[in-house]
């Protein structure tokens, strides 16, 4: 059995992701995870209205969104103070520079990876 990590319980946690099946994932794992889903977009246009009004502790957000690169939803979350975990298969000097400083989960990932990134960004300086 899985001890969940106690800065996780209760927080919520929105989902962008372009890909259903692993935005049901995502969904699955948070709740294992105690977490609460605050949101779900799945192309960049979806996300960047989703941005304006969120209400979550963080936001797992795929850098590719249908093609599109997810960087102008990720500044304006960063900049309205969210925490921004980046999903990604890409390397992380693939990102641009300003993306570099959020918390990082490579694809393919798992429970624990998921787990691990939400605690980064929730516990350190990491946005």
């Amino acid at each position: 059995m899985h001890v969940v990590h106690p800065v996780l319980s209760g927080k919520r946690v929105a989902v962008i992701e372009d890909e259903p099946p692993i935005g049901m994932i995502l969904g699955v794992m948070l709740d294992e995870l105690g977490c609460v889903q605050a949101g779900t977009a799945r192309s960049l246009s979806e996300a960047m209205i989703l941005a304006d009004d969120l209400d979550a502790d963080v936001v797992l957000l795929d850098f590719r969104l249908k093609g599109e690169g997810s960087e102008p939803v990720a500044r304006r979350l960063l900049e309205r103070g969210l925490k921004v975990v980046i999903t990604t298969g890409a390397d992380v000097y693939d990102l641009p520079e300003a993306l570099q400083r959020c918390a990082m989960i490579r694809k393919p990932f798992g429970l624990e990876t998921i787990e691990q990134g939400l605690v980064a960004a929730l516990t350190s300086g990491v946005h």
